[in-house]
C-alpha cells in the first residue's frame, strides 16, 4: 500500500464518528484502566487544548486505575466520576476485560468459551456503566474510546505473546461502537487505526511496535498517535494562525486567528507586529519520531507565515530580533510553518506550557495512586477509609510484593493529606491558564546580505 493511501485509510478509520471540541467551562473525566491511569495520551490532548484555545477554561480529570475493568469501575463511579460533576466523560476499557490469559495458540473449547464469556461480560458491564454515568452524573456527554491494541504480531525476545488477544479486543471495539450509536455518543477509535499502523510498519520491520515491549502499554509515540486520533475524532482544527504579507504592496492580505499591526519598511526590510490567538501544539520530545510517519503536523499544527511579492533571493526571518530561519523568496511565498521551529518564541512558550502540564499530570498521578489503592482494598473487603483496618490488613494479610501492595504504605501516610495534592493540582492549573496566553511578537523579513 502506498504511504498516501495508507494515511487515507487511517483517517477513514479515525473519523467514523466525529464529535465536537470541548467548550469553555467543561470538565472532562477520562475513565479507564492503566493506559488512562498513566495519563499520557489525555495529557497530550490537554496540551493541545491549553495552547489552541487559550481563551477557554477546560479541565481534564484523570480517572484511570491500573488493572481496572468496565465491571470493576462500577464501584468507584461516585468518587471518580459523579463527584467531579463532569460535562463530558471519555470511557476506555477492554484490555483487562478481554481475559488475556484465555488467548493461547490453538485454544481448546474451554479457552474459547472463556473468551466468549469475557466478551459477553464486557458488553453487559459497558452498557451498565454507560447507563449509570448518564443517570448518576447528570447526563454528561459521552465519548467511547475503543481499546488500544494488544500487539500480537510484533516480534520481540520476550515470551509474552497471547495470540488472538488483539482480535478479542477488536470484538470489544465493535461493542464500543454499537454502544456509542445507541447512546448518540462520539466514537474515538484507537484499536482499528493503531492495529493497521502496526501491521503496515511490521511489513518492513517485524520488531516494530506502536505499543511497547509488554504488548499493552504504548510509549510516547503511541500516546501521541492516540492523542491525534482523539482530536481528529473531535474535528479539532489544524489552524494555529495564518498570516500572508504582500511585500510588493506593503500590506497584509490574509490574517487568520491573528492580528497584524505596525507594518513598516526600513531599508530593504519589512517589519510588522503579530498577536496570535493561539500557540502551536507542543509535541513531547520522545514522541517526535512518529511525526515522520503520520500527518500530525499537517492536521493539527499549522502556524503559517507567508510573504509574497519578494524579489528572488534569500531572506532572513527574525522574531523579536532573533533569527528563526533563512528561506528563499519562493519558499516564503508558499509559506513557512513555525509550529516546530525551536527558535521561535511561540514554540518556546508552548513547550513551557507542556512542561508545566507534565508537572500537573505527575502531581495528579499521586491522586490516581490513592484511587488505585482504594480500588485494591475494596476488592479485598477492606474499608479504605478505615486506616487502622488498612494497617492491620497490610501487616497481617497482604502480600509484600505487587503493584498495589507497594503503594499501600504511602497511602497510609499520604491519604489524610490528599487535600494538599488536590490544592497543588488546582494551583498548577491556574499557572497553566496564565502561561498559555499569547503575546505580541515583532517580525522582520530582510534580504540576506
Amino acid at each position: 500500500m502506498k504511504r498516501g493511501s495508507f494515511f487515507v485509510s487511517l483517517l477513514i478509520l479515525a473519523q467514523l464518528a466525529c464529535g465536537d471540541v470541548f467548550k469553555d467551562g467543561e470538565t472532562v473525566v477520562f475513565l479507564g484502566d492503566s493506559i488512562t491511569h498513566g495519563g499520557r495520551f489525555h495529557s497530550f490532548v490537554y496540551d493541545y487544548y491549553l495552547t489552541r484555545f487559550p481563551e477557554r477554561t477546560v479541565r481534564f480529570v484523570n480517572a484511570g486505575v491500573s488493572g481496572d475493568s468496565a465491571g470493576g469501575a462500577q464501584g468507584r463511579l461516585a468518587e471518580d466520576v459523579t463527584e467531579r460533576k463532569p460535562t463530558s466523560v471519555a470511557v476506555m476499557f477492554g484490555m483487562n476485560d478481554v481475559n488475556r490469559g484465555s488467548y493461547v495458540a490453538d485454544p481448546d473449547a474451554q479457552k474459547k468459551a472463556a473468551q466468549q464469556g469475557a466478551l459477553d461480560a464486557y458488553r453487559k458491564n459497558m452498557e451498565l456503566l454507560a447507563g449509570r454515568i448518564r443517570s448518576e452524573a447528570g447526563e454528561p456527554r459521552l465519548l467511547f474510546i475503543t481499546p488500544s491494541p494488544f500487539d500480537q504480531t510484533g516480534v520481540n525476545d520476550r515470551t509474552n505473546n497471547q495470540p488472538g488477544c488483539n482480535d478479542g479486543l477488536g470484538r470489544c471495539a465493535e461493542v464500543v461502537k454499537a454502544l456509542a450509536a445507541k447512546n448518540g455518543a462520539t466514537v474515538v477509535d484507537f484499536h482499528g487505526p493503531m492495529t493497521a499502523f502496526n501491521l503496515e510498519r511490521q511489513k518492513a520491520d517485524p520488531a516494530y511496535t506502536i505499543v511497547g515491549p509488554d504488548r499493552v502499554h504504548p510509549g510516547a509515540p503511541g500516546y501521541l498517535m492516540m492523542a491525534w486520533l482523539f482530536l481528529k475524532a473531535q474535528g479539532a482544527p489544524a489552524l494555529v494562525s495564518r498570516i500572508v504579507f504582500d511585500a510588493s504592496a506593503g500590506r497584509v492580505t490574509e490574517s487568520a486567528n491573528a492580528t497584524v499591526t505596525a507594518v513598516a519598511k526600513t531599508g530593504g526590510a519589512w517589519g510588522f507586529t503579530v498577536l496570535e490567538k493561539a500557540l502551536p501544539f507542543p509535541v513531547d520530545e520522545g514522541a517526535k519520531p512518529i511525526l515522520a510517519l503520520l500527518p500530525i503536523e499537517r492536521e493539527l499544527d499549522q502556524e503559517t507565515v507567508a510573504v509574497t511579492g519578494l524579489a528572488s533571493g534569500a531572506y532572513e526571518l527574525l522574531i523579536d530580533g532573533e533569527a528563526v530561519g533563512r528561506y528563499t523568496a519562493e519558499v516564503l511565498t508558499s509559506g513557512v510553518n513555525l509550529a516546530f521551529n525551536a527558535a521561535a518564541p511561540q514554540y518556546k512558550q508552548a513547550q513551557a506550557v507542556a512542561r508545566l502540564n507534565e508537572t500537573r499530570r505527575a502531581t495528579e498521578g499521586a491522586l490516581r495512586n490513592y484511587a488505585a489503592v482504594r480500588w485494591f482494598l475494596k476488592h479485598r473487603q477492606v474499608n479504605p477509609d478505615d486506616l487502622a483496618a488498612v494497617k492491620v490488613f497490610a501487616e497481617t494479610k497482604m502480600s509484600k510484593t505487587g503493584f498495589y501492595e507497594g503503594k499501600v504504605a504511602d497511602y497510609l501516610t499520604s491519604w489524610p493529606k490528599r487535600g494538599e495534592v488536590t490544592a497543588k493540582v488546582a494551583a498548577l492549573e491556574q499557572q497553566l491558564f496564565a502561561a498559555r496566553q499569547p503575546v505580541a511578537h515583532a517580525y522582520v523579513v530582510r534580504p540576506v546580505q
